[in-house]
């Protein structure tokens, strides 16, 4: 398990840290987690606050007012918390101080102490299935996050090797797939890829509306599409360079797919390309996919990490 704690961010600035007791904490684990603030700042801190925030959490645990703090004031508060029983990835105990200046509020120093805590397997829950066409695929879930591990040689020529997440009869005529594209590991092949998926039935292509759209490990974006039906994706569009972590979304509006892309948290989005994919009917498989593409790196395999995974009606 790797471990970094959190430092001084400004030089001007107060230092605060933050450690906990275990050091080294288990999912599930009681911890005790402590905030030092050191009030370094050449002036007076007015007004001061301290915001203690849980792995996972958008709102504080607890919001302390520390008043004002002299010039070499130093406090110490801790909170009691447990470790998230599924926490994997990178998990964070985080203190956050603002403070006045100028009669306005500033945002002025954070700390975490952050853990790498590996991802494992666990296998999927509902209203997830998994499905696969290579033997080695396994799954993992974790809060919001999804995890495939899978092999497989492609997903296009002729060759459709891939382990999947998905939500069945999800994606309605005018709908919105989306994803965080979190991180692709494990192997050194660029082409390895991950990223959404929709058809008929995802479980056999073959019965139409496939269509996928992923980031590969190094040479960016690809939007594949079945154009006949056959189940075998023959059209391509994409490029560029990879982004890890981006955001994908594919837009259905009847048989027309529409791809995006977004490396700035969604706040705007790239077209890649649009596609007819006329076999496309009713309500549509929507999941996420990954494959090592290892026709050329035989026996390797990927773990692909996706957040926040949702379809919508438009």
């Amino acid at each position: 398990m790797g471990i970094s704690t959190g430092t001084q961010f400004d030089t001007l600035g107060p230092t605060l840290t933050v450690t906990t007791e275990p050091a080294e904490p288990a999912g599930g684990d009681t911890i005790t987690a402590t905030a030092v603030l050191t009030n370094d700042c050449p002036f007076p801190l007015r007004n001061a606050v301290l915001h203690l925030i849980n792995p996972g959490a958008t709102t504080a645990a607890k919001t302390i007012p520390l008043g004002d703090l002299r010039l070499g004031a130093k406090t110490t508060r801790r909170w009691e918390t447990a470790m998230p029983a599924d926490a994997a990835g990178n998990v964070s105990f985080t203190a956050h101080l603002v403070f006045d200046v100028d009669g306005r509020s500033s945002d002025c120093a954070r700390s975490a102490k952050t853990f790498t805590v590996p991802y494992e397997p666990n296998g999927g829950r509902d209203p997830y299935r998994t499905f696969a066409t290579t033997d080695d695929a396994e799954f993992g879930q974790y809060g919001s996050q999804l995890v495939i591990w899978a092999g497989g040689r492609d997903f296009s020529g002729g060759t459709d090797e891939k382990g999947g997440i998905l939500l069945p009869g999800s994606a309605a005529e005018s709908s919105v797939v989306q994803v965080k594209t979190v991180s692709l590991t494990g192997s050194d092949n660029p082409t390895a890829k991950y990223g959404i998926a929709v058809a008929n039935d995802l479980t056999a292509p073959e019965k139409g509306g496939y269509a996928v759209l992923t980031m590969s490990k190094s040479f960016g974006l690809e939007f594949m599409t079945d154009s006949d039906g056959d189940g075998h994706l023959d059209t391509w569009a994409g490029g560029g360079g990879s982004t890890h972590p981006a955001w994908l979304r594919l837009v259905r509006d009847g048989t027309t797919y529409i791809a995006y892309s977004s490396t700035n948290n969604g706040l705007s989005w790239t077209e890649t390309a649009r596609a007819t994919v006329p076999s496309a009917s009713g309500a549509l498989d929507a999941g996420v996919v990954a494959s090592a593409v290892n026709l050329n790196y035989p026996g390797t395999t990927v773990q692909a990490v996706f957040d926040r995974f949702t379809v919508e009606e438009s």
